[in-house]
């Protein structure tokens, strides 16, 4: 049984070389390693990379204009020779033995599809400034709420393709990654295999990090667009909305808009300038004061 690694990568001068030194001491289990770069931008780095890896990892480099992540997956898919296919981000920090383990669990499980943890490392380890730290508080907060590992079903759902293993058939039987959406077609592709009968199960002992650190301008977009991509995906396939209605973004009151659109230029300037007011806060009280700042910029009528 063949293993094809496949990682998208819009800029991988970013983070992209942190995640492939975490996947060298797992070569052994690595029959390919294909790199997607999002970006045409990006060709002498590319042969940087090879020239770097291709001693311990068998690499293949394709380039593209900037497409998204469901096209770039679905590339990396057509030029793997792999029987698994394993998918991470260019920004996760894998553990030592998660190549091994994607493998163990097909050797067990076959005809299956298998997500692993897409978090940032619970421990702080990275988190460098408060706000880092609330990114962590916020995701344990999220953990809690989910499977910890177990088959996922409409009623207990909990999926990403960040780190996510699955037999290359059933991914060209499923049709690959609908690229009609920039975003949550990770989701919209869970639903479908789900829809088909094909078992998928979480596993949080498949652990990849992500070593993204953004600020909470960045958070902001970053959401706003989720949040577009759900309700494209939802206009698309409004039979989802049977099992799915949560995710719909929450339809806020006048009241309720008028009083974010009053504080959300103020709080974003308060947390974000760095002043020795906001400093001197307490950590409880700067992440709610973060998440406030979060939610009263993704709830006004512009979303």
């Amino acid at each position: 049984m063949k293993t094809s690694v496949i990682i998208p990568s819009y800029n991988p001068t970013l983070k992209l070389q942190e995640t492939l030194d975490k996947l060298v001491p797992q070569a052994r289990f690595i029959d390919e390693l294909i790199i997607i770069i999002d970006n045409n931008n990006y060709s002498d780095f590319a042969n940087s990379i090879v020239g770097k890896y291709s001693a311990a990892l068998k690499i293949k480099i394709h380039s593209q204009p900037n497409s998204g992540r469901a096209i770039s997956r679905n590339k990396g898919v057509e030029v793997s020779s792999g029987d698994i296919i394993i998918f991470l981000d260019d920004d996760m920090l894998a553990e030592k033995d998660l190549i091994e383990k994607h493998i163990q669990y097909h050797l067990k499980n076959s005809d299956s599809i298998v997500s692993g943890n897409g978090y940032r490392n619970p421990e702080n380890a990275n988190a460098k400034n408060d706000f880092e730290k609330f990114l962590v508080n916020m995701e344990n907060r999220w953990r809690e709420n989910t499977i910890n590992t177990g088959e996922i079903t409409f009623n207990n759902f909990n999926f990403t393709a960040c780190n996510m293993s699955i037999p290359k058939n059933i991914f060209e039987r499923l049709g690959g990654f609908d690229s009609r959406f920039s975003d949550g077609e990770d989701f919209d592709f869970a639903v479908r295999g789900l829809n088909t009968g094909i078992r998928i199960y979480y596993d949080n002992t498949l652990n990849a990090w992500h070593n993204d650190w953004s600020d909470i301008k960045a958070i902001i977009s970053r959401q706003k667009e989720y949040t577009n991509a759900k309700k494209e995906i939802f206009r698309i396939h409004p039979n989802y909305l049977k099992y799915f209605a949560y995710m719909l973004p929450k339809e806020y009151g006048w009241y309720k808009k008028l009083i974010a659109s009053i504080f959300k230029s103020p709080l974003i300037w308060f947390v974000n300038s760095g002043n020795s007011i906001f400093a001197s806060l307490p950590l409880k009280i700067k992440f709610i004061l973060y998440d406030l700042t979060i939610t009263s910029n993704t709830i006004t009528k512009n979303n």
